[in-house]
């Protein structure tokens, strides 16, 4: 079984880098170099956004207008060099946050092992995860929609 953790950092997180990439360079006009100075990553890398062979992955995004609205965001602020390099750290962790306690990472997870179909260890463990957004109760939990995710 893979943590969690994993799945979001092999999967996810590439794809909001593929996707604030692709903003960078086609709502805002920055080069391959400006947006991989931004990203801090590397020209190579940022080709390989654009042309989705790496970080495409983005299924979870068009499923969720909170999470698009995080990425648009972030876009935003680094085009305008409001946010640092630094400073778009917690942003991510924020859209980890959302995805762990938001039902999305739920599905992810028992996506890649349908043994976790009653899994609650985020929910129970949130004291090592931070402080998830919006708490919910055990009541809100059990309506999160764990229907498979849509393909990537």
């Amino acid at each position: 079984m893979k943590p969690l953790c994993e799945l979001i950092s092999t999967d996810i997180l590439p794809a909001v880098r593929a996707m604030i990439a692709k903003k960078l360079i086609e709502n805002y006009g920055l080069s391959q170099k400006q947006t991989a100075e931004k990203l801090g990553t590397t020209q190579p890398a940022v080709s390989q956004y654009k042309r989705d062979i790496r970080g495409y992955k983005t299924g979870i995004f068009k499923e969720s207008p909170e999470l698009m609205k995080m990425v648009n965001s972030i876009a935003k602020s680094m085009a305008s060099g409001e946010m640092s390099k630094a400073q778009s750290t917690v942003f991510f962790c924020e859209i980890c946050k959302h995805i762990r306690f938001g039902g999305i990472g739920c599905r992810l997870h028992r996506e890649s092992d349908p043994s976790l179909e009653s899994c609650e260890v985020c929910f129970e463990n949130e004291h090592l995860y931070g402080k998830k957004p919006g708490k919910k109760s055990k009541t809100e939990k059990e309506k999160i929609n764990i229907k498979p995710l849509s393909k990537f």
